[in-house]
Formats: structure tokens, sequence, C-alpha cells
């Protein structure tokens, strides 16, 4: 500094030369502008050393919450209301174990009950809303806080919002009714499985178990790329680490394995549940069957089916990553293209995300496939595809109502902890918002009751396809005996007397019941 700009800093007793040889210089010259650093292992990072640096910046993070007006007011309604959040997040978790315990043991009138009951909760929750927001609104005085309007705008638009959904839900339970019987002998087969196999309940926990720890350790790669590479001094005498040669293209590489492997973990899942169920279906003995048959489908998994499962989502990786792509350049471009452009990538991103919805329902199946029959994937996934398009009908009657039937589950668990909610959260809307904590709630309700049921949709699509199996291979008569259950068994009976009977009568009933 000194030889550049001809400026002393040191104390004049100590020479020019002897700054950076004398022992005096550390007490006559002044501490350097930078504070003391010391290197993170591996990363090529110096982090400071003096811990009063990470206090400045908690205090500046602590400024900007303070001085956002809006950011501060939802923090205190969440940390004002935090002990009736966590209530009711347990409460969704126990209503999640209600309907799964419901679905085992009534299911032949869980579907008319789920029904009656969302009936019930959309008319009550739309009902409440808009009674609390005339309450409100005739209530409300001349002198009103902030918080009070915000509160009963947010009711006005809760209220409005329900009234839709409960409209659009009503006119496609009243298209679907006709349909909604065909589900209830799969839906009873599903609860004795879940009888017999209890541990189907945990998958989804395991599943996000492995999940969490593959992401962890991506993150923890993508740390290391991030710092990798050669020291370089560059133009200005700094010093930096570039990357080169392969190292350039890792990212690209890192990407599509986190892509890839996480469709895998959940192939796998998909694979076991499948090999368990299979096994359940196909075994006329239940007394017979293993001691743990989750363990032995995971076992036949890793012994034999790694590469199935691997190619199956190495499929759906080729279509995703594509999607992404175009999905990342739409978002770059946006408001920078022009419109033919804009619904073009629009629409080859629609496309490609109906074709990786088809290709994971294709998937699935042929992962039962491949459990039934110990083939390999394309093997597996023509013959799902052919027993898929022979059962069309069936596909679209049964799978699709099932589906939806076990969505009304969801929506009952949403609505039910978010009207409870809505009434202890009620007494607080005078001095805190809370509209953020009644949204991380049924949030987190959803979230719960989508890993409880996403289990029990796997196990009636499954049943599904070992029903149309047994239906094409057996016919009942001696040595082609069914594999089914009884309920099944009485569901084909019933279905081949309604045939019988619309060839006769015809009319719109036997329209309807002739798929069958």
């Amino acid at each position: 500094f000194f030889l550049s700009t001809g400026s002393t800093l040191c104390s004049y007793e100590l020479q020019p030369s002897e700054y950076t040889t004398d022992p005096r210089a550390a007490k006559l010259c002044p501490n350097y502008p930078v504070p003391e650093s010391a290197p993170i292992p591996f990363f090529h990072r110096c982090a400071p050393v003096n811990i009063s640096c990470y206090a400045k910046f908690a205090e500046a993070l602590i400024t900007f919450v303070s001085d956002s007006s809006v950011l501060h007011r939802l923090i205190s309604g969440v940390m004002t209301s935090k002990e009736i959040i966590l209530g009711l997040c347990l409460l969704s978790l126990v209503l999640s174990m209600i309907l799964m315990v419901i679905i085992r043991y009534i299911s032949r009138v869980l579907v008319w009950i789920l029904t009656i009951l969302v009936i019930l909760g959309s008319l009550g929750g739309t009902g409440v809303l808009w009674w609390l927001y005339a309450k409100q609104r005739i209530s409300a005085s001349a002198v009103e806080t902030q918080i009070a309007k915000d509160n009963r705008q947010a009711l006005l638009v809760y209220a409005i919002s329900a009234t839709v959904f409960t409209v659009v839900l009503f006119l496609i339970m009243l298209i679907m009714r006709k349909r909604v019987a065909l589900t209830i002998a799969l839906f009873h087969v599903a609860g004795k499985v879940f009888i017999h196999l209890p541990l189907l309940v945990f998958q989804p926990f395991w599943t996000f178990f492995v999940l969490a720890l593959f992401w962890t350790y991506w993150i923890a790669v993508l740390l290391f790329l991030g710092t990798t590479g050669s020291p370089v001094p560059n133009e200005e005498g700094f010093v930096e680490f570039q990357m080169v040669g392969p190292l350039k293209y890792m990212w690209w590489y890192h990407v599509v394995g986190l892509v890839w492997i996480s469709e895998f973990i959940l192939a796998c899942q998909q694979m076991t549940v499948a090999g368990a169920v299979v096994t359940y279906y196909f075994t006329r003995e239940k007394r017979n069957l293993p001691f743990t048959p989750i363990l032995a489908s995971v076992n036949r998994l890793v012994c034999y089916h790694l590469g199935t499962v691997a190619k199956g989502s190495f499929i759906i990786t080729l279509v995703k990553i594509p999607r992404m792509i175009l999905m990342y350049i739409h978002t770059q471009l946006k408001g920078k293209e022009n419109a033919c452009a804009r619904c073009m990538l629009k629409a080859c991103i629609c496309c490609l995300w109906c074709l990786e919805k088809c290709l994971t329902y294709l998937n699935q199946n042929a992962y039962t496939a491949t459990a039934i029959n110990s083939t390999n994937f394309c093997t597996s996934a023509k013959d799902a595809f052919v027993i898929l398009v022979e059962n069309a009908l069936r596909v679209a009657a049964i799978n699709t109502v099932g589906d939806f039937m076990l969505f009304l589950g969801k929506v009952l668990i949403v609505c039910s902890t978010g009207l409870a909610g809505i009434m202890l959260l009620n007494y607080q809307r005078d001095y805190t918002i809370w509209v953020l904590p009644l949204i991380i709630v049924c949030l987190f309700a959803f979230l719960v009751a989508h890993c409880f049921l996403s289990i029990y949709e796997m196990v009636v699509d499954v049943l599904f396809l070992c029903f149309a199996i047994d239906t094409k291979y057996n016919d009942g008569s001696p040595g082609r005996e069914f594999y089914m259950d009884k309920v099944l068994m009485e569901f084909v009976e019933n279905s081949r007397k309604s045939m019988k009977e619309a060839g006769r009568g015809g009319g719109a009933e036997g329209r309807e019941l002739k798929p069958m």
C-alpha cells in the first residue's frame, strides 16, 4: 500500500521496508480490514472465525423482518398460534389413522359414508365461513383495526372459494353416482389386504426416509461440485478455483442422477407394494402367507428385479428432464417471447406432462405384471398394456372412481382439520392474522392424508390388475378356479346377471352395466 500510494499507515518509528519483516509490525500497524478467517475443509472457502460476524447477520435479518409490517404480522400470527397449529397437525394425523381403520373394517359402506360426510362437510364448512363473514360484517365498528379488516377480507375469499368448490364437487358426484358401487368390492378386498399386511401403512415413511438420506447426500455432493477445481490466479492477482475438463459437465450428470435415483426409489416402493399384494391375492389359503410378505417382496426386489425398476425409472427420467428444460426456458423467456412461442412452449410442456403420467401409470402396472410372472420390464409392460386395453372400460369405471373416493377421503381430512382450525383461530381474530396458520395446517393435513391414502390407492390399482388377469385366464370352472376373494366373485356374478338382464331389457341402466 505504501509503495503504490506513498501513504504511511504504521507508526513512524517503523520503516516501510520493515512492514513485513519486523515482529513489531503487529502492534505498530493497524489491523486488516478483513475479519480473521479459517478455511472450511474440502470446500475451498473461508469463513469468519469471530462469532460476532454471524451475530451482525442475524441482527440484520431481524431488522429486515421487523421493518416489513406484513411479514412481521404473519410471523407473529404463526408464533401466537403455535400451540393451535401443533394441535391441529396432530388432529390431522389422528384423523388419517382413524380413516385407515375405517377402511379396514367397514369398507363396504365406506364409499357412501365418505360421500355423505364430504357433502355435509362441504356444506357445513361453506355455511360456517359465510356465517362468520356475515357476523363480522354486522359487528364491524367505525373504529376497526387493520388486522380485523384483513381477517374479514380473508373470510370472504375463503367463503367464495368454498362455495365454488362445493358446487363443482356436487356436479362431479352427480355424474359419477352410478359408478360408485363398482368400487365397493375392491375397497373391501383392499381392507383385507391391510389386515393381513399391516406394515404396508408404514411404506411412505420408509420411502420418505430413504429419499431424505439421498437428497442430503445429493446436496453435499452439490456443495463439493460448487467448490471444486484448481487454483488459478486471475488478472487482478486473486486466486480463483476454476473447473476444467470433465468437471464442467458434472453438473448435468448430477441433476440427471437426482431425477433418476429419486424415481428409482419411488419405483422400488411400488414394486415392493405390488409384490406383497400379488402374494396375498394369488395365495388361496391366506394361512399359508409368508411371515412378512413385505420383507419377502423386498428380498425378491433386491435379488431379481432391480434392473426392471431401474429401466422403468430411467424411462420416466427421459421424459421428465426435457419437460424440466422446457419449463426453465419458459421461465427465462417470460415476458420476452411472443404469444405463439409461449403457446407452443406450454403445449409441449403439457404434452410431456401427460406422457409422463401415462408412463408412470403403465410402469406401475408393469411392476405388478413383473411381480406376477417374474418377466423383464419390456415383457411386463407389454402384458400390462394389453390387459389395460382389454379392460379399458373397467379401468375408467373402477380405477378412476376408486381414486376419486380416496381423494374425497383426503378432502374430508383437510376440511375437518380446516374447520377445526377456523373455529379455534376465530377467537384470536382481533389481535393476530390467522391466514398463514390456517394455510400451514391445511397443507400439513393434506400431506399426511396423501401419505396414508396413496398406499391404499396403490393397493387398489394392484388388486384391479390381478383381478383383470384372474378373470382373463380363469372362469371358475374345475381346474380353472378363480384366485379372487369371495366378495369379488359375488361382484362378478352380479355383473353377469346384470348383463343378462340388460340384454333382455336394454335401457340406460343396462348400458351402464354392460362394460362389466
